[in-house]
């Protein structure tokens, strides 16, 4: 399980459990045997709340003495960058009203598996989000004292009233037993080690290294890394950089580089030096066998760069190769949304304003387990009334992906605006899209369409219900030939 998940930004969108008081562990046993449970329960919470507010120094506390000798704390605070000043003030303080309750706790001699419930703020919610800045760290840091306190005090109250926006699932941890204590266990001796090297091409002037040259990552971990560059000439010297990942076909399906110093050109006076950040995940579904990957940074002067500026035959020709490879390893997914029309008549407009588009390769995974790849929709609303003759679909997102299957979608529908047809007034829709499951596969160099089919209902005829809003159904589309209908036309 990737904890990291849980941190104030981002969050993955999880099902809805009541949000009591904190469990017992349910364990049946002596009393020192409950004791026992009770400390790793107590031992979990505190560990989740130091993640969800990014607070690793104190996250690394509760990591196992086996963990730490393979990945030291500077490597782990490097990997992971926690919040500071007046922002971690309020992490801190948010994090205070997550709510864990253990189901089980099943132990093999000093190990142990514990499964709980989790209930936590939903800092993807508009109430939080505005209320915290859009958990901005800079803005965050520029609250007064003053100002920060009514934020806690207003979350306070919102947890009295009941109306704090929390999400809510069921997760599991590994535990060690270590000198008579519990201690969070990751394996991370065990983990897919990502080696990242550095070269300078045609003559650059620059010294040029990772600083850190090897990261072990858990499948499903997004981590930080970083280069080092430094001109040693006297003049300013304008650079670009590229990467290569071996070995070619694991990584363009199993690494994905999120963020990356080589999309811009870099410029460094005489004698200066830059850290240059990246921000890179290993996929959840990277098999066991694949141990490690190597990331290649490659630094030319700007006029020599491949394919730019009249760059040399030999890097225009392996960078053309590249980019032909990259091409032919990857798919295009586009999804699209349509109304399937019931009750969309009633209304004169019903804007969607979209949230996350989420997508899962485990048929069995919940919406509150971790591994589902979130996108972002390149369209964040809609009006619904406009593609109600099932012919015309809004594209909401298009994007190149690397090949692999996937079982379930979820678009997630933040808010529903609608207004009435006839009064003009504002009509209250209820929300009921829910994830769908949905097989189908991105394949190199072919283009995977869904079309998913909203239903508005109207439901007034049910005693407490008005108008939902669902998922009627799909359409499957691959090189535009339809492959699946559901339901049938």
């Amino acid at each position: 399980m990737d904890l990291r998940n849980y941190k104030i930004c981002p969050w993955p969108t999880v099902g809805r459990l009541a949000a009591a008081a904190v469990a017992l562990l349910l364990w049946v046993g002596s009393a020192a045997a409950q004791a026992d449970a009770d400390a790793a329960r107590a031992l979990v919470s505190r560990y989740l709340k130091a993640v969800y507010a990014q607070d690793y120094a104190e996250a690394y506390r509760y990591v196992s003495k086996r963990d730490q000798e393979a990945k030291s704390a500077a490597d782990y605070l490097r990997e992971n960058p926690s919040f500071t000043g007046p922002a971690a003030e309020l992490a801190r303080g948010l994090a205070q009203r997550i709510e864990v309750g253990p189901l089980s706790f099943t132990t093999r001699g000093d190990s142990a598996t514990v499964r709980f419930d989790i209930s936590l703020p939903d800092a993807n919610s508009p109430a939080l989000g505005k209320l915290f800045a859009g958990f901005d760290p800079d803005e965050l840091n520029r609250l007064t004292p003053e100002q920060r306190r009514r934020i806690l005090d207003a979350v306070a109250e919102m947890a009295r009233t009941g109306s704090l926006p929390v999400v809510t699932g069921e997760e599991s941890l590994e535990l060690l037993k270590e000198d008579g204590r519990w201690a969070v266990f990751h394996n991370w001796s065990e983990a897919v080690r990502v080696f990242f090297h550095a070269e300078v091409k045609e003559g650059l002037p620059w010294a040029f290294e990772p600083v850190q040259e090897m990261v072990l990552a858990q499948p499903g971990e997004t981590l930080h890394a970083a280069y080092r560059a430094r001109n040693l000439s006297d003049r300013a010297v304008t650079a670009k950089a590229r990467h290569l990942d071996t070995p070619k076909e694991a990584a363009a399906r199993y690494l994905d580089i999120i963020q990356c110093f080589c999309f811009l050109r870099q410029v460094l006076e005489p004698g200066q030096e830059k850290e240059l950040p990246l921000v890179f995940r290993v996929d959840w579904d990277t098999p066991r066998e694949q141990g490690e990957f190597h990331v290649t940074y490659q630094f030319y002067p700007r006029d020599k760069f491949p394919g730019e500026n009249g760059g040399t035959a030999e890097a225009q020709a392996q960078a053309q190769v590249q980019a032909q490879v990259q091409a032919q390893a990857r798919g295009t997914l586009e999804v699209r949304v349509k109304d399937h029309r019931d009750a969309i008549d009633d209304f004169r407009g019903v804007d969607l304003l979209l949230g996350k588009l989420r997508l899962a390769p485990d048929a069995r995974l919940r919406s509150s387990d971790p591994g589902w790849l979130e996108l972002t929709p390149q369209l964040d609303r809609m009006d619904l009334t406009r593609y109600k003759d099932g012919k015309a679909a809004a594209t909401v997102y298009r994007g190149v992906l690397a090949p692999r299957r996937f079982a379930a979608v979820d678009l997630q529908v933040a808010e529903i605006r609608a207004t009435l047809a006839k009064t003009g007034a504002p009509g209250k829709v209820k929300n009921a899209v829910k994830p769908i499951r949905l097989g189908f596969e991105i394949k190199p160099g072919a283009t995977t369409v869904v079309v998913l089919d909203l239903e508005l209902l109207d439901l007034s005829d049910h005693p407490g219900r008005g108008y939902e809003l669902l998922i009627k159904g799909y359409e499957l589309y691959e090189d535009g030939r339809l492959l699946r209908r559901i339901p049938p036309a």
